[in-house]
């Protein structure tokens, strides 16, 4: 397995000060996300940053992003989706530039406005479409499981990606944690096989009833020792990425102990 880090947890504002932190902390890799405002919509930028995590040994496991819970690919506005298209396409050219090989997608959210079948054929044009433009750069549109009301069996999840990768490249990027609240992950990782091709990990609390029950691996009731197991089972050993924020305090000493606990647990 190889190791890194999704910004979620990034202990300093600056994208390269947190490449030498995460190098520091024995990482393999580190995982950025495109914000509206952040530096990845800059070319100079990008090339820049690729040539310092040349140099410090690390990789990009994927191009992640927040923008599609407001930039929705399943809304029924046009301009919304248009948005959130361009902001995927961005993510690939990015992906690209930095050899990631992979961007993560949230595909739709299912809401009052948004019904669940019109979500998912709109979300399905959507990730082909973005899945053409992966071809071109030999980047798989990954789709995360998330708590956005959608794709909620394994069988499910299973046949969209099914279907999205007619048009190119489509994997699913499987959050550990995101499942324990209506599953069992390791059931989810044996269901989805072959088609996993990126791990998000952080745990969870059974007995919160919130969004407060997210926590650090080691922290909460998610079974690694099956989660291992199953990941085992279907031959998986590729990247492993943490998703949690930082510590409130002394922010920098999350990401090393992290990085040991990834370790213990898949090493």
């Amino acid at each position: 397995m190889k190791f890194a880090l999704n910004q979620m947890g990034f202990p300093e504002n600056s994208l390269q000060t947190n490449a030498e932190l995460l190098a520091d902390a024995g990482y393999d890799g580190i995982e950025p996300n495109l914000t509206s405002d952040g530096p990845l919509w800059d070319d100079e930028a990008v090339d820049e940053f690729a040539d310092q995590i040349a140099g410090l040994g690390l990789d990009v496991p994927a191009v992640s992003t927040t923008l599609h819970w407001e930039q929705q690919l399943s809304s029924t506005n046009e301009e919304t989706r248009k948005a959130g298209i361009e902001a995927g396409e961005r993510m690939i050219e990015v992906a690209d530039t930095l050899d990631a090989g992979a961007v993560l997608i949230v595909p739709a959210i299912v809401n009052e406005e948004t019904p669940y079948d019109k979500a998912y054929d709109r979300a399905l044009d959507s990730v082909r479409h973005l899945a053409v433009i992966g071809s071109k750069y030999d980047v798989v549109v990954c789709v995360e499981n998330v708590w956005n009301d959608f794709l909620l069996s394994p069988l499910e999840f299973a046949e969209f990606i099914d279907q999205a990768s007619e048009s190119g490249p489509v994997g699913a990027y499987f959050d550990v944690g995101n499942v324990k609240r209506f599953g069992h992950p390791e059931q989810w990782i044996r269901i989805l096989g072959e088609r996993i091709e990126r791990i998000h990990v952080k745990d969870y609390r059974t007995d919160v009833d919130t969004i407060d029950a997210f926590t650090y691996p080691l922290e909460g009731d998610v079974d690694w020792t099956a989660v291992n197991e199953a990941l085992t089972a279907i031959g998986y050993d590729g990247w492993v990425t943490a998703e949690v924020p930082p510590y409130r305090t002394a922010p920098e000493r999350m990401p090393p102990r992290v990085c040991s606990d990834l370790n213990h647990l898949f090493s």
